[in-house]
C-alpha cells in the first residue's frame, strides 16, 4: 500500500472516529456541565477529586496491556488464531488485574484516605462506587484495540455516542430524582460498564465476519507471553510515572494543598478545554496500528512524512479552535458552568496552550512503541515527570489551581523535546 493510500485511509477513518469522539465528547461535556452546576463548586471539586484517585491508583496498581496487545495484534493481524489468542489473554489478565487492583483501591479508601482528605463528604464511599464500574476500564481499552486493528472504527464510533449519551442521560435522572451523592459517583462511571457490555457484542460479531475462533487455552502465542509482559511492564512503569499529568495528579494536589474548592476550578477549566484534546483521541488511535504497519515494513522515510503531515493538520485545526476557545473563554465558563466558576477563566486560557503542545506532540508515544523502544519511554516518562512534581507543588501553593496549569505546558514542552531528540536518532538511516 502507497503513501498515499494509507493517507487516504487514515483520513477516512479520522472522519468516522473523529465525529464519534465529537458527538461522544458533546455528551460528555454536557454531563460534567449538568453536574458542576447542579452540585456547586466544592461538591463538584470533590467528585473530581475521587475519580482522580481511582485513577492514579488503578496507573499504579494495574498493569497497562492495551498497547502491548494493539503491538501484537498488528504483528499477527494475518493469523487469526494467534490474534484471537492474544485478544482473549488479554482480557483474562485485564479482568483479573483489574479485580485486584480495585479491591485493593477500595479497602486503603476505606482505612486510610481520611487521613488525607478530611471533607464533609465521606470520600470513601464515593471512591468504592466508583471502583465498581472503573473494573472494565481496561478491558474496553483492549476490545478497542481488536477493533481498530481490523479497521473497524464504525463500530468505535456507535459505542462512544451511545455509551456516553447513556451516562448523560443517568446522571440528569439522578441529580433531579433521586439524589445520593454515592449513586452519581457511580454514575459518572457508567459509560465504562455500558460501553463494555456493547464492546463485547461487536468484538463477537466481528469475530464471526472474520471467521475467528474463540480460544480458550493460548498454545499458538505461548512463546510470545515473556515478550508480551515485558512488553506491558515497560508500557506499565512509563505509564505509572506518567501519571504525573494535570488530569490526575494536578486535581489531586489543588484538593490536598488548597481545597476541593480549586479543584472544582480546575476541573471545570479542563473539561472546557477538553474538546481541543478531543481532535487528538482519533488520530492517537489510528496512528498506533499504522506507525506498526510502516515500521514491520521499514518504511521509515513514509512514517516521516505521515507524521509531518499529520501533525501539520492537527496543529492547523487545534490552533483554530483554541484561539476561539481563547477569545471566549469567560463567556463558555459563565454559560456552561456558572458565575460561581469564573475564576477557572485564566487556568483555562493556560490550559489551552497546554492541549495545543500536546496535541502536535502525539505522534511520540506511539512511534516509540511502534519501533519496540519502551525503555526510552520509561526514560523519557521519569525526567518529564520529575521536572512536573518538582515544579507543581511550588506552584500549586503560590497560585493555586493557575499554578497546576502552568505546571502542564512546561511538561508538554519536555515531552516535545524529548520526541524530537527520538525521532531524530532512532529514524535516521543506519551507514554500513
Amino acid at each position: 500500500m502507497t503513501i498515499e493510500e494509507i493517507y487516504k485511509r487514515i483520513f477516512k477513518n479520522f472522519k468516522i472516529l473523529g465525529l464519534g469522539k465529537i458527538l461522544a465528547g458533546l455528551f460528555s461535556a454536557l454531563t460534567i456541565f449538568v453536574l458542576a452546576q447542579y452540585l456547586g463548586v466544592e461538591i463538584f471539586g470533590i467528585i473530581a477529586i475521587t475519580i482522580s484517585i481511582v485513577e492514579v491508583m488503578n496507573i499504579i496498581l494495574n498493569l497497562r496491556i492495551w498497547e502491548a496487545t494493539t503491538k501484537f495484534l498488528g504483528d499477527f493481524q494475518k493469523d487469526a488464531d494467534k490474534c484471537s489468542q492474544v485478544l482473549l489473554w488479554s482480557l483474562s489478565l485485564s479482568i483479573k488485574f483489574s479485580l485486584i487492583s480495585n479491591f485493593i483501591i477500595c479497602l486503603i479508601s476505606f482505612y486510610f484516605i481520611e487521613n488525607f482528605f478530611n471533607f464533609e463528604l465521606e470520600i470513601h464511599s464515593l471512591i468504592i462506587s466508583y471502583c465498581v464500574v472503573y473494573i472494565f476500564q481496561t478491558s474496553n481499552e483492549i476490545l478497542d484495540s481488536f477493533l481498530r486493528t481490523y479497521d473497524k472504527y464504525k463500530l468505535i464510533l456507535i459505542n462512544n455516542i451511545i455509551s456516553n449519551l447513556a451516562r448523560l442521560i443517568i446522571v440528569y435522572f439522578l441529580l433531579n430524582y433521586s439524589y445520593d451523592i454515592n449513586f452519581v459517583a457511580m454514575a459518572m462511571g457508567s459509560s465504562i460498564l455500558i460501553g463494555f457490555i456493547i464492546r463485547i457484542f461487536f468484538v463477537h460479531n466481528v469475530f464471526k465476519e472474520l471467521k475467528f475462533r474463540f480460544f480458550y487455552k493460548f498454545s499458538a502465542i505461548e512463546k510470545y507471553k515473556t515478550k508480551f509482559l515485558k512488553f506491558s511492564i515497560s508500557t506499565h512503569f512509563a505509564n505509572m510515572i506518567n501519571l504525573a499529568n494535570e488530569k490526575n495528579l494536578g486535581v489531586l494536589l489543588i484538593g490536598y494543598l488548597v481545597g476541593p474548592f480549586y479543584a472544582g476550578l480546575f476541573k471545570a477549566a479542563r473539561s472546557a478545554v477538553k474538546i481541543i484534546r478531543r481532535i487528538m483521541d482519533p488520530l492517537l488511535d489510528i496512528a498506533f496500528p499504522e506507525f506498526i504497519s510502516l515500521v514491520n515494513q521499514k518504511r521509515i522515510g513514509d512514517l516521516k512524512k505521515l507524521i509531518l503531515n499529520s501533525t501539520q493538520v492537527l496543529g492547523i485545526a487545534s490552533i483554530f479552535l483554541g484561539l476561539l476557545i481563547f477569545f471566549f473563554s469567560k463567556d463558555i465558563i459563565e454559560l456552561f458552568f456558572g458565575s460561581d466558576y469564573l475564576e477557572a477563566t485564566m487556568t483555562l486560557n493556560l490550559l489551552i496552550l497546554a492541549a495545543l503542545i500536546n496535541n502536535i506532540s502525539y505522534w511520540i508515544t506511539p512511534l516509540i512503541l511502534a519501533m519496540n523502544n519502551p525503555k526510552y519511554l520509561l526514560v523519557q516518562t521519569i525526567f518529564v515527570s520529575s521536572i512536573y512534581i518538582s515544579t507543581l507543588y511550588p506552584l500549586i501553593i503560590s497560585l493555586e489551581h493557575e499554578g497546576a496549569a502552568y505546571s502542564g505546558i512546561l511538561r508538554g514542552i519536555c515531552v516535545l523535546i524529548f520526541g524530537m531528540i527520538f525521532i531524530k536518532k532512532f529514524t535516521k538511516p543506519k551507514t554500513i
